[in-house]
């Protein structure tokens, strides 16, 4: 009883700088969706016209499609990519895996700026890429869709998010017991049905955890669309930001941020019932997987 009361007492700055520093501010986010402003002043009447003006306006709709389009899309092309790497990281490499882990998240060590502007020095016309190309006679002018464009946008989302992809099946893969792999191999399967029917199965819970990351990164980034998506690096994050800025609308804003966790906490909830549902998510809740 007396370890009950400690672990309770040591607990409560926990759960107090919590609800204060993650809590609280989405709170007063959700109301202030609900006000209005005239001029520059915010009039404290609910109500519920800023939630009717996104669905009832294109320009949103297609921002927040956008958003999550971009973010299922640079999803997926990470999970193609981790598959293999994570495989090599946690199969093949022995004694030098932590210099490994560690090559993989050099790149976050640096900040998202540095990130962004080496990637415009080598996609631009003037940048490492073209200069490349033109020197070998493959093309005879800069290739000027390699900067500024969706297709920038996203190869430097890849490349950034990429890790936390490669983390989680990582540790799926830690996890992944060799001797399955060999017994499928055994009774005949080919390396193909293997991934399909053992390997994939068994690492899903990393894929998901790596998703759901990477995901929701995608969707928050503001710097990559704005610095390398030229025309196409108008989203609905940056509308946001206009909003509070500029145009000094915070309830609009805050009615669009609140209409996008609403969605992604639907879409997780919905990943969450299917893999729940699912024989692996069965056997994962009776600790036989």
């Amino acid at each position: 009883m007396a370890r009950s009361r400690t672990g309770f007492w040591l607990s409560v700055p926990v759960y107090a700088a919590v609800v204060a520093l993650c809590v609280a501010p989405l709170l007063i986010l959700l109301a202030y969706s609900f006000f209005q402003v005239s001029f520059v002043a915010v009039l404290k009447e609910p109500t519920l016209k800023n939630y009717v003006r996104i669905v009832g306006s294109d320009t949103y709709r297609w921002l927040i499609l956008k958003a999550f389009g971009s973010g299922l899309m640079v999803a997926a092309i990470t999970a193609v990519i981790g598959y293999p790497v994570a495989w090599f990281i946690a199969k093949r490499v022995v004694a030098a895996k932590s210099a490994f882990l560690t090559l993989l998240l050099v790149p976050l060590y640096t900040g998202d700026l540095v990130r962004i502007f080496a990637w415009r020095m080598l996609l631009g016309a003037e940048g490492v890429l073209n200069t490349f190309l033109m020197a070998f006679g493959a093309i005879r002018e800069p290739i000027g869709a390699l900067l500024f464009s969706s297709l920038a946008t996203h190869i430097v989302l890849t490349y950034n998010y990429l890790p936390f992809m490669v983390l989680g099946l990582w540790l799926a893969f830690e996890a992944l017991d060799d001797r399955l792999v060999e017994a499928a191999a055994d009774l005949g399967a080919g390396a193909v049905s293997t991934f399909r029917r053992v390997t994939l199965p068994l690492t899903v819970p990393g894929l998901v955890a790596g998703s759901m990351m990477v995901f929701v990164m995608v969707v928050g980034d503001y710097l990559t669309p704005q610095l390398v998506g030229g025309a196409s690096g108008i989203t609905i994050i940056s509308a946001i930001n206009d909003l509070f800025g500029t145009a000094f609308d915070w309830p609009l804003g805050s009615a669009i941020a609140w209409t996008m966790l609403a969605i992604l906490a639907l879409a997780f909830a919905g990943a969450a019932i299917v893999i729940n549902r699912s024989s692996l998510g069965k056997a994962l809740a009776a600790g036989e997987a």
